[in-house]
């Protein structure tokens, strides 16, 4: 049932909407195998069928109830790909209340589990292998997808990322790594957060470095939730990314913190079209799901807690900007383009309280 103070994009599409779970084997990238959950809209015909996604968060089972239709036909026709990429760790259902809104509008999205970055298999020096691996399985996935799901366009191709997430979807999209811009962000900040990486950093810029990454064409619109890694990246890598790019963030992230990764994301990106959409007191995990079963084992709770926030209503606005978004920069929809006003048209007398949308 809709909350009377939702926007009007948090409410659900036209679409019926199908999922199937995919295995994709990169052959260049052997023993890398991607399982990935895939949102569609389908031809059914009336309500959907409740349906559960089993996760995991921390060490606790998690169940998710949704309203997609498990292996149902496709509806007839092409719609833009979005590929989904979670936190660190995580897993493809991080966001799936997102994912699956998605589709209810006139997408495919498609969801990784990113190997070595899942609650089962994250290890130590997988924080430094998937700064490059997360963007390649982006990559991977964008040109495998369309083969295994004829409606996804693949030539119209949106990235939604959270946290590690919103960094790899970043990358992808053009803006590679940079050492240098690194090593003088931890000189200067006593070797904080980011700075984990900087004595493997040579080996990592030598694939996903300043001059081996190049905008990918496909590529046309890309949402970072929370995203981490800033440091990383740096002003010149971010003056190659040019696509249309909203940055949703807690102003009070003490993960992914708002000055050093989202603010500095927002303005030293090249995009001609940017949004930055801050939700004030939000920490970092607003944007995710969190089942009332982490609360029975503590340090899974805070895997996903927020202090502040309602968290349905962090959803909702997540619903309604991120459609708004994709809607407008891969659907063409000048109707969707308009709610993305820091004005802030749509939303009822006394409800546009606690965030705020910004435009350069």
């Amino acid at each position: 049932m809709k909350r009377p103070d939702a926007p009007p994009l948090a409410l659900r599409g036209s679409f019926a909407v199908g999922v199937r779970t995919l295995s994709l084997e990169p052959a260049s990238r052997p023993n890398r195998t991607l399982t990935v959950e895939v949102w569609y809209p389908t031809q059914a015909q009336g309500g959907n069928a409740p349906i559960t996604y089993n996760a995991q968060i921390g060490q606790t089972p998690v169940q998710i109830p949704g309203q997609a239709r498990r292996d149902a036909p496709p509806a007839v026709g092409r719609f833009p790909l979005i590929v989904a990429s979670h936190g660190q760790p995580g897993t493809r259902f991080q966001f799936a209340y997102l994912n699956e809104h998605l589709a209810s509008w006139g997408f495919v999205v498609a969801s990784l589990d990113h190997p070595g970055s899942t609650y089962q298999t994250l290890t130590q020096p997988n924080y430094i292998s998937s700064i490059v691996d997360r963007p390649l399985d982006i990559l991977f996935a964008i040109g495998a997808l369309p083969q295994q799901v004829p409606s996804a366009d693949g030539q119209k191709v949106g990235l939604l990322g959270y946290s590690y997430g919103g960094y790899s979807v970043i990358n992808a999209a053009g803006a590679g790594l940079d050492g240098a811009a690194l090593a003088e962000y931890c000189r200067a900040n006593n070797n904080e957060g980011p700075c984990f990486a900087l004595p493997f950093f040579a080996q990592l810029e030598a694939v996903r470095g300043l001059s081996m990454v190049k905008p990918d064409p496909r590529i046309q619109a890309v949402f970072a939730m929370a995203p981490y890694g800033q440091p990383w990246v740096g002003a010149r890598a971010l003056a190659n990314l040019k696509v249309p790019l909203f940055v949703a963030a807690g102003e009070a992230d003490d993960v992914a913190t708002y000055r050093r990764d989202a603010l500095a994301y927002f303005r030293q990106a090249a995009s001609s079209h940017k949004y930055l959409l801050t939700l004030q007191a939000a920490r970092h995990n607003p944007f995710v799901e969190c089942p009332p079963q982490v609360r029975a084992r503590e340090e899974d709770y805070w895997r996903c807690w927020e202090p502040v926030w309602d968290m349905e209503r962090a959803h909702d606005l997540v619903r309604h900007f991120a459609t708004a978004f994709f809607a407008h920069f891969l659907q063409g929809s000048p109707e969707a383009g308009r709610f993305l006003d820091p004005a802030l048209p749509g939303f009822k007398p006394r409800t546009a309280l606690g965030f705020r949308l910004e435009t350069p």
